[in-house]
């Protein structure tokens, strides 16, 4: 006993009982359509207002990354979520930008929340609920009511790529016909899919299926029958080592879209047969682990069935006198802090980094959340990392041994906006850092990507004799600088910008830039074509040291050559490679490389 209390207060009890994820990107605000976009904080404050939940049980998820959704959904319908309305078929109705992206980052958090719920039911064996999640009308290459991606597809893909093969039950009792997850699943007998609805959606036939339609106007007593008659007998038969449970509240009699007349208490009824058919009992887990996910709902009282199932799951009973509002009152927000997950000395370095898509106040008290700018007026933030995915470079960071990536943007610098690469496993300096602008003053008439700063490192080297670091280094590069020049010409055309203008700081920064880049004065791109021919036979390092080491000496001025920063321009249009391949600037620069006679100052 002494041992529980000291582990009590030093933060390493793990109370039993479920677990609950939510982040703070699944607050819609007003949500779209008939969708409560509060939902998920309604049901969790009734849970706190309780006094139901104990420090350990709730959770925050790490929003799912597009690499795994590339494993699940088609690239080109990817590519395709980043162009204006392209949600409009998806929620029935055309959203504005700062809507859609809210949505876009909305539906990758669910997808994070049904994978980290996955985990702690497998964990701990027992029921970990997502408080949303559900999104079963997601197709490999589209999506439809409401549904984006498909969370249950991706945390089963996750699953398959750890090795672990387990037979996989998925009991979608939403009103709507999971049509997206058993399209996904079709040919794979290692996933069941089981489905009570009002009516067929699609023609699509699996190898591992039970579809039941009820049609409309369905009651308590037949919603029961229908799933006492056929969900034993697939539990019996396919003996599923995981379930995941999408416990709908859209055939309550008060939903906005549904068309049963399900009471609260049949839905109540309706979760604990389920968790009944699995073995599982809700203090001590069971054989068989379960994810519940929020599935449908539409109505400002659809929460209340979640409020409802979380309080049987850590209760055994529901008050089913559940108000018709439901907020989390401010002076609160503390103690729900102090709930998620388990002390800071315990967790690991990639929790913590977790911890930092958190819940705020603000969060907690239906603060609605501002309108989302666009990365240089034109990507969302989908798009974005969508482009760096594309581009190779977040593969070959994992190819270094980060796993664990996020992309951070910062919008409100007023020298240009901020891209930037974290790893979970680095220390928290970024692993990549882009701050762009468009910049229509370096060449007058013409617009160009003006990169104002630029960071590749690797921060988890040390500094080594046999790799030194190079001016303005504190880790060794990442060898990654042609892979992100390529990024900033797919941004230039994207844009119908003409070319990328940087001023390079030292003349490594120029030398890796060339041949494709070129000095905006002919002058600077002479010297420094002299001065390539003379350390051309140098390594890198080398050739930084006698550059910036005055070791460089021009015979003709018989001065030493010092690096002076100078304006340089990738081309991307072709007029903009025309004008710098054809015409004066090029016999300008031709005659002033021609004219520089340098030698290293040991060989004068």
């Amino acid at each position: 006993m002494l041992d529980r209390i000291r582990a009590w207060f030093t933060g390493r009890f793990d109370p039993p009982g479920p677990r609950f994820v939510i982040h703070r990107q699944y607050d819609l605000g007003s949500g779209t359509g008939d969708y409560d976009g509060r939902r998920p904080f309604r049901v969790l404050s009734y849970l706190e207002h309780r006094r139901l939940l104990r420090r350990g049980m709730v959770h925050r998820p790490r929003p799912a990354s597009l690499k795994r959704l590339q494993r699940i959904h088609d690239l080109d319908y990817l590519r395709s979520l980043e162009e204006s309305g392209a949600l409009t078929g998806i929620l029935g109705a055309p959203v504005d930008p700062a809507t859609q992206d809210r949505c876009l980052a909305y539906q990758r958090a669910v997808c994070g929340g049904t994978l980290r719920a996955m985990r702690l039911a497998l964990q701990r064996r027992h029921v970990a609920m997502n408080l949303g999640g559900g999104l079963h009308h997601a197709a490999r290459d589209r999506g439809a009511g409401y549904c984006v991606f498909n969370d249950v597809a991706l945390a089963v893909d996750a699953l398959r790529h750890k090795g672990r093969h387990l037979p996989v039950l998925v009991i979608d009792l939403d009103i709507h016909d999971g049509d997206g997850t058993r399209e996904i699943f079709a040919a794979d007998p290692s996933v069941h899919t089981f489905s009570i609805h009002n009516r067929d959606l699609g023609t699509r036939e699996a190898v591992a299926s039970t579809s039941v339609a009820l049609g409309t106007g369905v009651t308590d007593d037949t919603y029961l029958a229908a799933l006492h008659e056929h969900l034993p007998r697939v539990v019996n038969e396919f003996r599923p080592g995981l379930v995941f449970y999408l416990a709908g509240a859209d055939p309550s009699v008060n939903d906005r879209l549904g068309d049963w007349r399900i009471s609260l208490e049949g839905l109540l009824a309706r979760d604990r047969f389920v968790f009944e058919q699995i073995g599982l009992d809700r203090r001590r887990g069971g054989p068989v682990p379960c994810v519940a996910l929020m599935a449908g709902g539409y109505g400002r009282s659809a929460w209340r069935h979640g409020a409802a199932l979380g309080s049987w799951l850590l209760t055994g009973n529901a008050d089913l006198d559940i108000p018709l509002e439901m907020e989390l009152p401010l002076d609160q927000f503390r103690r729900l802090a102090k709930l998620m997950g388990k002390s800071r000395a315990r967790r690991s370095r990639a929790d913590r980094n977790e911890d930092d898509w958190g819940l705020t106040a603000g969060d907690l008290v239906g603060a609605a959340p501002d309108a989302e700018r666009r990365f240089l007026g034109r990507f969302t933030r989908h798009g974005v990392e969508l482009a760096i995915e594309e581009s190779g470079l977040l593969e070959r960071l994992r190819g270094r041994g980060y796993k664990e990536l996020r992309v951070d943007l910062d919008l409100d610098d007023p020298l240009g906006d901020t891209l930037r690469v974290v790893a979970a496993e680095a220390a928290p300096a970024a692993l990549l850092e882009l701050r762009l602008r468009e910049d229509r003053s370096a060449l007058p008439g013409r617009a160009l990507l003006g990169v104002e700063w630029l960071l590749l490192q690797d921060t988890g080297q040390r500094y080594e004799m046999t790799r030194p670091l190079l001016p303005g280094q504190s880790h060794p590069g990442l060898g990654l600088l042609r892979e992100t020049a390529a990024v900033l010409i797919v941004v230039c055309e994207r844009l119908e910008l003409e070319g990328i203008v940087f001023t390079p700081s030292h003349y490594h920064l120029a030398r890796l830039a060339r041949p494709l880049a070129r000095f905006l004065d002919p002058e600077m791109e002479g010297r420094c074509r002299a001065v390539d021919r003379v350390v051309r036979h140098l390594r890198l390092d080398e050739a930084v040291a006698a550059v910036e080491g005055g070791c460089v000496f021009d015979t003709v001025t018989n001065k030493t050559v010092r690096w002076e920063p100078s304006p340089l321009v990738i081309p991307v249009s072709r007029e903009l490679k025309t004008q710098f391949e054809v015409g004066d600037w090029e016999e300008k620069a031709a005659v002033a490389a021609k004219a520089q006679e340098m030698r290293l100052s040991r060989d004068r």
